[in-house]
């Protein structure tokens, strides 16, 4: 249990720092409300239930506070609220969720992520994978050079400089028992000879 929680920490950690860098949000709010957030120096995306708007940073005694119109988005930490001149929004970011919308918003069609050891792939195209280890310390860029599809599962042969990944893909849903969350698919990968399993979904 203490080397499962140790680990969970680790990840959350990792994802933390990911988030902070890339600064793109995903909030939880009463009433069922949710958006997406994507800060870009003094300006902030708000991608809302019925519209996209770019708010401009305000001064605030304390955290950061961007608006536009009626709209006022105020945040600190992983809370924020939300004014949209009707209603206001007490709201908490999903770490986890920001990261793939994170991806999603950078082009990332398909993302996965494992635990014991901890890895992140990513795929852009046939001639832009990342695949992430150690906590994201260790970055390896590979390009497709096999793939083959049928109605349950698809795999990939890839290839960097010096590494081999082998990616299957099998369209059967995946539980990531370390943060309770499940996916739409369940996903094996072989890197230079290790046998991994995680989860992951499609972003597009």
């Amino acid at each position: 249990m203490l080397i499962r929680l140790f680990i969970a920490f680790a990840i959350n950690v990792s994802l933390f720092a990911e988030i902070q860098e890339n600064r793109v949000f995903v909030y939880n709010c009463s009433d069922n409300y949710n958006f997406v957030v994507k800060v870009e120096q003094e300006e902030a995306w708000l991608f809302l239930p019925s519209k996209t708007v770019k708010a401009t940073q305000r001064k605030s005694a304390s955290g950061a506070k961007f608006s536009v119109d009626n709209i006022v988005y105020w945040s600190k930490g992983y809370e924020a609220t939300l004014d949209d001149g009707k209603k206001k929004y007490r709201c908490k970011n999903d770490g986890i969720a920001a990261t793939f919308e994170r991806a999603k918003l950078n082009g990332v069609a398909f993302r996965a992520i494992g635990n014991e050891p901890g890895w992140i792939l990513e795929i852009t195209s046939d001639k832009e994978v990342l695949f992430l280890t150690n906590l994201g310390q260790d970055k390896t860029y590979f390009e497709v050079i096999d793939k083959f599809s049928d109605s349950t599962s698809t795999e990939y042969e890839m290839r960097s400089e010096n590494n081999v990944l082998h990616v299957r893909i099998e369209n059967r849903c995946c539980q990531d028992t370390m943060v309770d969350r499940v996916y739409e698919s369940t996903v094996y990968i072989n890197f230079d000879g290790v046998n991994m399993k995680g989860c992951g979904k499609a972003l597009f």
